[in-house]
Parts: structure tokens; C-alpha cells; sequence
């Protein structure tokens, strides 16, 4: 069976379940590793981050395309031309990581490499027209996405998460 259609055949019942199931099991570790009457910030970030990459991966990368793919393919749109040295370094991966997505990339005709003249070891990086045409549709499946993610939070509340994760990831 493909990634795609597992990915397609999981119910959101399904998932909810599996969602409760995770909190439960958080829920035990909080209770070992926290402070009295305190929630464990990482824990909570990650948990919700997981659920998040769960939905994204099957609503806008069907399955296909990874979070990490997605971000290669950004960069590319705005940065052709990069190696993959500085690829890895803007989307904050080893490079061997991202050998591994870009090779993906590659793959599947999203991206292309280019011998850079005078660099045996260096190939500049740049998007196909495939990959063009993936980042479109993308686009045009992420406000769904994002709409289902923040459906119990009002508008207020969406910005005030944001300055106050912005807040917790910058020193």
C-alpha cells in the first residue's frame, strides 16, 4: 500500500483517538518529570507539534512530501543557485539530513543540480518547473491546513499564540 493512500485512509476519528491516547501518555510523563500544579512547556510544544505534522502530512503533503522537502522547495523559490551546504545551514538540518531531502527532491523532478564551473564538489541547487508547479498546489492546500489547526482558538487568541511562540523560540 502506498504512503499516500495510508495516509488518506487514516479517519479523523482515527486520529483523535491516537491524539487522546498521546495526551494520556504526556499527561503520566508531566506528572514524573514536571513541578506541582506546572505543565511542561516542551512537552505540551511537542506534542501539539506532532499533531500538527500528523494533519500536514496528510492534508498538504498527501503522503509525499515531507515538511523538510517543502521547506527545501521554498528556500529554492526564493534562493536558486544554492549548494547544498548552504541549504542545510538556512533550514537548520545537518547537510547529510538534507542530502537525504534534496536527493528526494531530485527524485521526484522537483529539483535539479548543477556542477558549479570551478567547484568539482559544489552543485548550485535550483527548482524545476515541477517543483514550481508542487509549491502551487501546496499553497493552495495550506489555509485549509492551517484553518483546521486553529479552529478552536478565535483570531485573537491565533496572534497572541504566535508573539508568545515567538517569544519562547528566540532568545
Amino acid at each position: 500500500m502506498s504512503s499516500r493512500k495510508h495516509a488518506r485512509q487514516v479517519s479523523e476519528s482515527d486520529a483523535l483517538a491516537s491524539t487522546a491516547e498521546y495526551f494520556a501518555i504526556y499527561s503520566r510523563v508531566e506528572s514524573i518529570l514536571g513541578k506541582p500544579n506546572e505543565p511542561l512547556l516542551g512537552l505540551h510544544l511537542h506534542a501539539a507539534n506532532l499533531r500538527n505534522l500528523e494533519h500536514f502530512h496528510a492534508r498538504v503533503g498527501l503522503g509525499e512530501i515531507t515538511v523538510t522537502m517543502i521547506s527545501i522547495l521554498c528556500v529554492l523559490y526564493h534562493t536558486p543557485g544554492l549548494s547544498q551546504s548552504d541549504l542545510a545551514r538556512l533550514i537548520k538540518v545537518e547537510r547529510m539530513t538534507a542530502g537525504v531531502h534534496v536527493g528526494r527532491c531530485v527524485d521526484r523532478g522537483l529539483v535539479s543540480r548543477e556542477k558549479v564551473r570551478g567547484d568539482r564538489r559544489r552543485y548550485a541547487l535550483a527548482l524545476t518547473p515541477k517543483g514550481r508547479k508542487t509549491i502551487r498546489d501546496i499553497r493552495r492546500r495550506v489555509p485549509g491546513h492551517e484553518d483546521r489547526l486553529t479552529r478552536r482558538l478565535t483570531a485573537r487568541e491565533r496572534r497572541q499564540l504566535v508573539m508568545l511562540l515567538d517569544k519562547v523560540g528566540h532568545d
